[in-house]
């Protein structure tokens, strides 16, 4: 039989002067929308270190534990010095936590209001920084990552000009399950810095991080941002025909090259842009090498005319196809084992694993998505982290995972997720639909009528619209 496990709270756990696993809380660094940072030690490790823990609790977002396995994932998979080094990692049901080297560099944002408060940045020096984090991200980008989330707060500049790239909370990762797009969340990333197809909901375009180094180097030359700071879908959409002011015109000590390299990054249409991170780098470094067109010589904005047939142009914007070979995991076939989290129906369960692992084994290059339905969160939150929205699907979570434990399959070949549903048969279909499913695993419950799951009571609708097949696991 499958062995139960409390949800511990987080916050109990994550105090100043506690030990977890070993590492001994220090001071609380940094506490943001969607996790606390501490700073901390451990015995078998010299160098400094912060401890991530996802904020769990009352009025806090459910999408702060996605980022929590995203950035888990990825992080632990990265192999390159721009990103901080990974130490570990907490059990979610109990103390989660990633575990990563304390970074001593000082963040970009903080650099930019620094600098515009005393004047400006000199170009050399744009140039320089932007360069470096060109070279960071297609270190990323060889990796099969994509950060998504580039923006002057999470490059962390150091003393000796070295680029660090924090938060991978909503990362893409070509050889991982892409939990936000599964759950067809949209994490676009920050709005003055996000890419016109993260807005259409493309994740997997490597073009979407040149795009952010557009904006942050437009922003350290003018002290701009070159979109402005939209709050609303349709404030976004507007980059998807609307050009920034021209930096000479804002700044006019900007070469022409440097203007046709910070526009040409962003550029409505990925294939307009640069394509690789390697080729932004080396025109930063090599002016020269850089093609000038009428971009170079702009002085003024675009002229009404051509703004409306720019407008006009984009009410049919289509995303460029993307061109990172790398996205490899989506020709496997997709396995999604509806598990009801609802109920203690432990035997059946233990049957479904049984089923589960021998579809495994007949498929050896498949992945396993495991989903359980809610009714829904609550509006307004308790007091006690149990009742919370962000504690509730913590908790089936966690279930989730305690049940594909023993299957021992690794991070790339695993996702779970926790779907919101007044219709959960509808939901599985739905979910099995947007992620192109090979097959369905549900369980036929043997317990009595009042008892059943709204969902189970459904099967007959799952096997009859579901896009796949469907197997039915009996006791």
């Amino acid at each position: 039989m499958t062995e139960q496990h409390t949800v511990h709270s987080v916050g109990e756990a994550f105090q100043s002067g506690n030990v977890i696993d070993g590492f001994v809380l220090h001071e609380e660094v940094h506490r943001g929308g969607m996790a606390v940072l501490f700073s901390a030690t451990h015995p078998d490790h010299d160098l400094p270190i912060l401890l991530k823990i996802p904020r769990v609790g009352r009025n806090q977002p459910v999408e702060s534990l996605i980022a929590f396995e995203t950035e888990l994932n990825i992080l632990a998979a990265l192999n390159t010095p721009f990103v901080p080094k990974f130490l570990g990692a907490g059990n979610l049901a109990t103390h989660p936590y990633i575990a990563m080297e304390r970074i001593d560099g000082k963040p970009l944002d903080a650099l930019i209001k620094q600098t515009c408060e005393a004047g400006q940045f000199a170009i050399e020096e744009v140039v320089k920084i932007g360069a470096a984090v060109a070279q960071a991200v297609q270190a990323l980008h060889t990796q099969h990552t994509i950060h998504l989330d580039l923006k002057p707060e999470n490059i962390l500049v150091g003393t000796d000009g070295k680029i660090t790239l924090i938060d991978f909370g909503l990362a893409h990762h070509g050889h991982f399950p892409d939990l936000l797009a599964e759950e067809m969340r949209k994490g676009v990333g920050s709005a003055p810095y996000v890419s016109p197809e993260q807005i259409m909901g493309i994740r997997e375009d490597s073009r979407s991080d040149i795009f952010s180094i557009g904006a942050i180097l437009y922003e350290m030359l003018t002290g701009e941002l070159p979109f402005g700071n939209p709050q609303s879908m349709g404030g976004l959409r507007k980059r998807l025909w609307a050009q920034p002011e021209p930096l000479r015109m804002l700044r006019p000590d900007t070469p022409p090259w440097l203007q046709e390299v910070v526009l040409r990054s962003l550029e409505a249409r990925a294939s307009d842009r640069y394509q690789s991170a390697t080729r932004l780098r080396q025109c930063l470094r090599e002016p020269d090498s850089v093609k000038l067109t009428e971009r170079a010589e702009r002085l003024r904005p675009l002229g009404l005319m051509t703004n409306l047939k720019r407008w006009w142009r984009a009410a049919s914007y289509q995303p460029s196809p993307c061109i990172d070979p790398s996205i490899g995991y989506e020709d496997a076939p997709l396995i999604v084992a509806a598990i009801d989290t609802r109920q203690t129906d432990m035997l059946l369960r233990d049957r479904m694993l049984q089923a589960a692992r021998m579809i495994l084994q007949v498929m050896p290059e498949s992945r396993l998505v495991c989903v359980s339905t809610i009714g829904g969160t609550p509006a307004i939150d308790g007091t006690h982290e149990s009742d919370t929205a962000s504690g509730i699907v913590r908790n089936h979570l966690v279930q989730l995972m305690q049940w594909a434990q023993p299957l021992g399959l690794p991070a790339e070949r695993l996702s779970c997720h926790v779907l919101e549903a007044m219709d959960p048969a509808s939901r599985i279909v739905e979910f099995a639909a947007d992620n192109e499913a090979t097959l369905i695993l549900i369980g036929a419950s043997h317990k009595i009528p009042n008892m059943v799951a709204p969902w189970r009571t459904s099967m007959t609708k799952i096997v009859e619209e579901a896009p796949c097949s469907v197997h039915i696991v009996r006791v």
